[in-house]
């Protein structure tokens, strides 16, 4: 299976679960610690770029604070759920790895990305950080997200029940490789956090370990 076949993979699978995923998080912020401290690198009325935006429960928890935000996701039943939550609002249906298409560089203030990047292999990972690299002006912040682990794998899909298991690509990365990877492409590191997730709904049998990461680009 190449790059794009595990990409599409993960594209059929949020499509089919979209409906159930905008019912139970729709409206639900599960990581507010991480949400406010974002926040403090921010200025006000800065505008956002969500990376997998989903059903649109950033979008809810930005706008209400006068944030400019740009929803960016592959899944277009997803954006139909994000609509019917939210009313409207700017909302971009495409791959990650064409968002230079969408973006011209040093043209983004800031850009979001949690439990979204682990779904990419390891090229098109390096590849999206030097695509939001590009794109986003001097001093512009990154909050990222990734999972501990070796690797590739298929994990159970838990919004599909029997018939999710193990259709749903995942890439568990090193932290230590995550970190070259930012440095290399010119971010600075200003806030850790480590994230154990388990539970019905949580992906893999016995949880995960989810890092998130605020960088800053250095000019």
């Amino acid at each position: 299976m190449n790059s794009i076949d595990k990409r599409n993979n993960v594209k059929k699978d949020y499509d089919l679960i979209a409906k159930q995923y905008s019912e139970e998080y729709g409206n639900y912020i599960e990581d507010l610690n991480i949400y406010e401290e974002f926040e403090k690198y921010l200025t006000k009325g800065t505008t956002i770029l969500d990376i997998g935006a989903g059903s649109g429960r950033s979008y809810a928890y930005f706008n209400k604070k006068g944030y400019n935000y740009i929803a960016y996701d592959f899944s277009e039943n997803m954006k139909k759920c994000a609509y019917e939550l939210h009313g409207e609002f700017p909302y971009i249906v495409d791959d990650v790895v064409n968002i230079k298409k969408h973006f011209a560089d040093n043209s983004v203030e800031t850009v979001f990305a949690i439990y979204t990047l682990f779904h990419l292999p390891d090229e098109d990972f390096e590849k999206a950080l030097k695509d939001v690299s590009d794109i986003l002006k001097t001093d512009g912040i990154f909050l990222l997200s990734y999972c501990i682990g070796n690797g590739e794998r298929f994990d159970d899909e838990p919004y599909l029940g029997e018939n999710g298991k193990a259709v749903l690509y995942m890439n568990y990365m090193n932290r230590n490789h995550v970190n070259e990877l930012l440095a290399k492409n010119n971010f600075d590191i200003l806030y850790e956090s480590t994230k154990h997730e388990e539970g019905e709904n949580i992906i893999g049998e016995d949880g995960n370990d989810a890092i998130f990461v605020i960088t800053k680009k250095k000019g």
